[in-house]
């Protein structure tokens, strides 16, 4: 959500004739409820900071700020000294509003700037207005607002995701999902830094995570938030070029317009003035690898190697090698494009000796001149990027996360350059790939299974093929791997509902002499969904009621189940049970068994939340429905023992639980009758 603030003189004020102006009525009547209906966080009565009171999170809300709101009516020297801050930092979308009559006259300074003027007297009356200026400003493509950038255009605009500090606990937060490997954590941060000030900088945080995590989806929604406040971002382009790309070679039947989508992204990056050097020397590899996976399309599925050798050689093949190569010359030390450079040259050069290589070029002449270039810039290739990649590994630090794919460079490089010695490459590829790091080999992988399928260094690829296949197979045998996946698709299940009433609740709802015709209730549910085709996973809380029930059901028809707890075990155990010693006892004999997420690692909510109003109990809510939304099971269904009422009797309880799900479009949910308990 983009974020506003608002400056302005606070209370009554007057202007230099002595009329009486009501800054406040003029907030409440034209400010909040434009800023409210244009979709704007932050900047209302609960982040405004006193005038006067210029202090660091002032400034940084001044400087942070995706639109600003100055109301300019009188000489406030607070006002205009914050004004000035925001005009020397940023660029665009600083509005200025002025009511109407005043005596005092807009300083020189500001003369010739644009203003929205109200009446003081009916500031409402100008709210449509005001909702239509704001959108206007966070549109267009006026190149700035501000008179000093104006006046210099060539002074660089200040970044605030360069200097903006993601507090130290959120980052844990991430790192902890991260570890995790849980996907709905990760969906459950990203909405919920939306609203935060640091919420473009946590949101890149997190987008990083759900990409190491192949989180496509996720990662997709959380940069396109960032896109859609800052279209020319070259974070978000860059990580969605990849990102559509990704998705594009991932689904059954492609969509076109997922690697067009990613084109655009790349194209953005190149246009944008203030991207970096590694930034754009990025965007032209990936141009490169967007070539590459149209020229595969074009083979891949033919059933020879001498077909696939024929369809193989052609114009996209060299477009993409000229690509990599143009990355690569603009930056030796980018070895990933020098690498890839030599893969495509390496196949290109093999694919020579077809008869339609020279149908690719206007004449023979053109072709064998082109041949003899070709193969002088590979030589050069075997030279330039074995030392980029070894100069690369050198700057690396042992403990950086992306190492291991410079080491799989390395070993990728040898395939390409070592003769005679397969022991070597295998060698070097058994070094380099971690056995508990499956993704790291299907991408290496894939690369080899390119060259076997075209016959290019074939041999050798389904040498190292074989062997790291066995090693891995071998590794799984001995239980140090998890198996991998299994052939029964996921049909995931959530499951909530009522406590069982304490002995102090006025309004019966789940007495607790029912809870034997409640779990057969719960039971008769869960046994109608299970299908052989499927295999059943539960997800759920574990509140004294329908939620053990529902675990104890899934553990005696030998379902697997996991408990999700909004805090560490302990501190639910202390706050959920009270005296219910009984059910204390069937919840720790469930967690011995069962495995347990902790959503926060200390009761209540973690630091960098403790600003907002959100509830603990209704944030378990949410984070149980994105981790069933993030599992990638083929069906999901809530199970919940509900009385229908659609509100309960606190936060976080099944009445939400049973919306959440049904806002998803995506979740089947399946009631069971509460009320039947009091019949």
């Amino acid at each position: 959500m983009p974020r506003a603030f608002v400056i302005r003189p606070f209370g009554q004020k007057k202007d230099s004739s002595n009329r009486e102006i009501d800054f406040d009525r003029a907030h409440r009547e034209l400010i909040g409820p434009a800023l409210l209906s244009c979709g704007l966080g932050g900047g209302t009565t609960g982040e405004i900071v006193e005038a006067g009171n210029i202090r660091e999170d002032m400034f940084a809300l001044i400087f942070e700020a995706d639109v600003v709101v100055a109301d300019i009516t009188i000489l406030n020297a607070n006002v205009f000294y914050e004004l000035g801050i925001r005009h020397a930092l940023r660029k665009k979308c600083t509005v200025l509003i002025k009511g109407q009559p005043t005596t005092d006259s807009t300083p020189f300074d500001l003369l010739t700037d644009r203003y929205l003027p109200y009446d003081i007297e009916n500031p409402g009356g100008t709210k449509v207005k005001l909702i239509e200026t704001i959108n206007a400003s966070l549109k267009t493509d006026r190149q700035t607002d501000s008179p000093i950038f104006q006046m210099l255009p060539a002074l660089p605009e200040a970044d605030p995701s360069k200097v903006q500090v993601v507090p130290f606990d959120f980052r844990e937060d991430v790192e902890r999902a991260g570890v995790a490997k849980s996907k709905g954590w990760l969906r459950l941060l990203s909405d919920e830094v939306r609203n935060q000030r640091f919420q473009w900088s946590g949101l890149k945080l997190v987008a990083r995570a759900q990409w190491d995590l192949k989180d496509w989806e996720g990662a997709r929604q959380s940069w396109e938030s960032i896109r859609e406040i800052r279209p020319k971002d070259p974070d978000a382009n860059l990580a969605l070029a990849n990102i559509f790309e990704r998705q594009y070679r991932s689904q059954n039947q492609p969509k076109p317009e997922l690697l067009a989508a990613s084109d655009h992204a790349i194209e953005r990056v190149l246009a944008d003035d203030t991207a970096t050097h590694d930034q754009r020397v990025e965007a032209l590899s990936l141009a490169g690898r967007n070539r590459k996976t149209r020229w595969r399309l074009q083979f891949e599925n033919l059933e020879t190697v001498e077909r696939r050798r024929q369809a193989a050689a052609n114009q996209t093949l060299r477009q993409s090698y000229e690509e990599y190569m143009k990355a690569f010359y603009h930056d030796l030390n980018h070895f990933y494009s020098g690498l890839a450079a030599l893969q495509m040259g390496t196949i290109l050069a093999d694919l020579s000796t077809e008869r339609n290589w020279a149908d690719a070029f206007g004449s023979d002449t053109e072709a064998a001149a082109y041949l003899e270039r070709l193969q002088k810039e590979v030589n050069a290739l075997r030279l330039l990027v074995p030392t980029s990649v070894h100069a690369g590994l050198q700057r690396m630090n042992q403990d950086v996360p992306n190492r291991v794919w410079a080491e799989i460079s390395s070993a990728d490089v040898l395939f390409l350059t070592e003769e005679g010695r397969p022991r070597r490459v295998v060698s070097a590829y058994a070094a380099a790939i971690p056995l508990d790091k499956p993704f790291a080999w299907d991408a290496a992988r894939g690369q080899l299974e390119l060259f076997a399928k075209l016959g290019v260094k074939a041999d050798l690829a389904k040498t190292v093929i074989d062997e790291m296949t066995a090693r891995i197979e071998q590794q799984n045998a001995a239980g140090t791997l998890s198996p991998g996946t299994v052939d029964k698709q996921i049909h995931l299940f959530v499951f909530g509902g009522h406590r069982v009433d304490a002995a102090n609740r006025t309004e019966r709802r789940f007495p607790p002499e029912r809870e034997e015709q409640a779990k057969e209730m719960i039971r008769e549910r869960i046994e109608g969904l299970l299908d052989q085709q499927y295999r059943f996973i539960g997800l759920g809380s574990a509140a004294p009621g329908a939620d053990i029930l529902a675990h104890e059901v899934c553990a005696e028809l030998g379902l697997k189940t996991t408990i999700c707890l909004p805090m560490p075990a302990k501190d639910y155990a202390r706050l959920q049970f009270d005296d219910l010693d009984g059910w204390r006892k069937r919840f720790l004999d469930l967690a011995a068994v069962c495995e347990v997420l902790e959503l926060s690692d200390q009761a209540g909510l973690p630091r960098w939340l403790h600003a907002s109003k959100v509830d603990p109990w209704e944030r378990g809510n949410r984070w149980v429905i994105q981790l069933a939304l993030a599992w990638g099971a083929q069906h999901v269904t809530l199970v919940a023992l509900w009385d229908g009422k659609p509100a309960g009797d606190a936060p976080g309880g099944t009445a939400q639980l049973v919306q959440l799900a049904r806002d998803c479009g995506v979740v089947d949910v399946i009631t069971v009758d509460a009320k039947c308990l009091l019949a």
